[in-house]
Order: structure tokens, then sequence, then C-alpha cells
């Protein structure tokens, strides 16, 4: 009993943890998706929607980062930054609020929790897309 507990443990935070990891993307993952669907829908084969979907995702990535480096003004900069935060903080509430409906009973923090992780979501999102390594010089 205590070891299955311990273990439920375990698996709960590494859970968590992987949802922290997944929803940073959530901006690279929804360009791979529409860019996949684009591509399946025009009738192209397994691989071109699996290397369109990969191409979209490795832009996004590297559109942003080479938008925040670009960047001078800090208006700029924060529209690149709420770009990539605002999609992983609605990833991060959507997931967590489906599973404080299946975990939790029915009170106010099956409400505040899922808010609390998309703040959190979004603040990691930010921080995670604004630590480009430091220019040589």
């Amino acid at each position: 009993m205590v070891i299955g507990l311990f273990l439920f443990a375990i698996a709960a935070i590494l859970i968590g943890a992987l949802l922290v990891r997944l929803a940073v993307h959530a901006l690279p993952v929804c360009c791979a998706f529409l860019a996949s669907q684009a591509v399946h829908a025009s009738g192209a084969g397994l691989v071109a929607v699996i290397a369109a979907g990969a191409l979209a995702a490795i832009a996004t990535l590297a559109l942003g980062q080479i938008l925040l480096a670009l960047a001078k003004s800090p208006l700029a900069r924060i529209a690149v930054g709420l770009a990539f935060a605002l999609p992983a903080g609605a990833a991060g509430y959507f997931a967590m609020r489906g599973i404080a409906d299946v975990a939790m009973p029915a009170s106010i923090w099956q409400q505040m929790l899922p808010i609390i992780v998309a703040i959190a979501i979004a603040a990691a999102s930010w921080t995670r897309l604004g630590s480009a390594p430091p220019e040589r010089r």
C-alpha cells in the first residue's frame, strides 16, 4: 500500500513535469499540426505530412528566436514573448482543468488550480524563450 502510494506520487510529479515541458512549446506544436493538416488535405503522403509538421515547428521556434534577437524595442520583445506564452498558458490551463475535474471534488480549488498552473506555465514559456545564450564578443 505504501509502495503504491509512493509510486503514484512519483508518477504524478513526472506527469506534471512532462506537462510543463510540453505546454511550453504549444505554439510550435500548433503550427506543426496546422501545417501537417494542410499538407494532408492536399493529398500528400505520410512522409510529406511529417516533414511539413517538423519544418513548421522548427521554423516557428527559429523565427521566435530571430525576432527576439533583432527586436530593439521592449514592446516588440513583449509581443514576441506573449505570442509564445499565451498559447502555452492556455494549454496548461486546459490540461490542468481536465486533471482537476477528474481528481478533485467540486470546490473553488478546482477553478483556481488551473489558473495558477496556466500562469506558471506561461511564465516558464516566457523565460525559456528569452533564455537564449548570450552573444559572444
